[in-house]
């Protein structure tokens, strides 16, 4: 698993002009946000775990990993455009090389970078010990979020369309309208977001920390108010789509007598990222408890080989191998997944669960790379065979933080 690490390191190129991350070894010139952040996560828990020798026996020293991590930060912030927008993706070559920026110069509403860049911004200085970036920057990008994805009314965040939000063809999302889901993914991050800008300023002794923390806390005071499903048991995502007919009838106009008193409706749909506010801290003991029940009562969501993307019994379930974009997480196994779920069972003591989950993803990557000799994008839950992209290693990678 080491000797991985040095594949996806890239030396500058073009406009990319720090060294970068790439999320396989299939990549060659594409910096992507949240990929970066679980690989900049994973090689820090490396060099925790196997120390500095070690890691530099396999071809990266400290030097080297630090040199890539804050390189794809700075990277990111080198294309902030001036109302704080970072794009989701940075390619100095290929299909994607400068489509965000055009699109955005046509005024195109786009979904920037996923909720992940303070986090790794966080990392980067805590494993660095500190390096050289404009602050302002990483102000202005959550200023974005807050002015452009973010409803008043409901105090949740949303995607403005189904482009490139991490989990491509996530059904609370996927095909649905543009600026009506308020995702739980989305919003679970976003918190966490919040907390590591927080300490961050904190650390600056910049008086904006209080605020940024003050913002977490009322993001996770909306997400327990408005994603938390009483009856069920579940945190849910939101549709926060509602709109009013104008019919009026010899001067009266219809539905105006009681307006409706909620701010979103649920999107019951069961996917692994309703188990995030276990990962993010956002939930209460008595809630994981209830969330748990999901995975232990039944295996429509927990298979031979760990944690179904969607739960077997949604109507959307599927194993189809995608032809290309997007990626199917209808049911397939992504490790990623593994690792949130797994983090936040073992951070509210759901010990023998964590340990079942472990246990899974060990003998799903075991059984991959004695047999196939790599790693993937994703896998069957229930054959444990791998899907596509063979050298896929941003979500596999985290794995390391679950060897302690």
């Amino acid at each position: 698993m080491l000797s991985h690490y040095k594949n996806i390191l890239k030396p500058p190129v073009k406009n990319l002009k720090y060294p970068f991350i790439v999320p396989g070894t299939g990549y060659l010139t594409e910096l992507w946000g949240w990929d970066t952040y679980w690989e900049a996560l994973s090689m820090i828990k490396a060099f925790e775990l196997f120390g500095n020798e070690k890691m530099s026996s396999y071809g990266i020293s400290k030097d080297t990993a630090d040199a890539h991590i804050c390189g794809s930060v700075l990277d990111f912030l080198d294309a902030q455009e001036e109302d704080g927008f970072i794009p989701i993706m940075v390619s100095a070559g290929g299909l994607f090389e400068g489509f965000f920026q055009e699109e955005y110069k046509k005024g195109t509403p786009l979904n920037q970078h996923l909720p992940f860049l303070c986090q790794t911004v966080l990392l980067a200085e805590e494993f660095s010990g500190s390096f050289g970036y404009d602050l302002e920057k990483l102000v202005k990008y959550m200023r974005y979020y807050e002015q452009r994805q973010y409803d008043e009314k409901s105090g949740l965040f949303f995607w403005q369309d189904d482009i490139m939000v991490g989990i491509d063809n996530n059904p609370t999302v996927f095909y649905r309208p543009d600026r009506s889901s308020a995702d739980i993914f989305l919003n679970s991050f976003i918190f966490l977001e919040y907390v590591a800008l927080s300490k961050i300023l904190e650390k600056k002794n910049d008086a904006r920390a209080y605020q940024a923390a003050a913002k977490a806390e009322k993001l996770k005071e909306a997400i327990n108010a408005e994603m938390w499903d009483e009856r069920d048991g579940i945190y849910d995502s939101q549709d926060i789509n509602l709109h009013k007919t104008e019919r009026i009838v010899k001067g009266v106009a219809l539905h105006s007598g009681l307006a409706p008193h909620w701010k979103t409706m649920p999107l019951k749909i069961r996917f692994w990222g309703c188990f995030l506010p276990m990962y993010a801290g956002i939930c209460r003991g008595e809630q994981a408890e209830r969330m748990c029940k999901h995975l232990s009562d039944d295996d429509e969501l927990f298979a031979e080989y760990g944690i179904r993307t969607l739960a077997k019994n949604e109507k959307m379930y599927s194993l189809a191998k995608s032809a290309g974009n997007p990626s199917n997480w209808l049911g397939s196994v992504w490790v990623i997944a593994h690792y949130c779920v797994y983090k936040g069972l073992a951070r509210y003591g759901k010990t023998e669960l964590a340990e079942r989950l472990q246990k899974a993803t060990f003998n799903l990557l075991n059984k991959n790379l004695e047999k196939h000799g790599d790693f993937f994008e994703s896998y069957h839950p229930d054959s444990g065979e791998p899907f596509m992209h063979a050298g896929f290693l941003s979500h596999n990678l985290p794995v390391i933080d679950m060897l302690k």
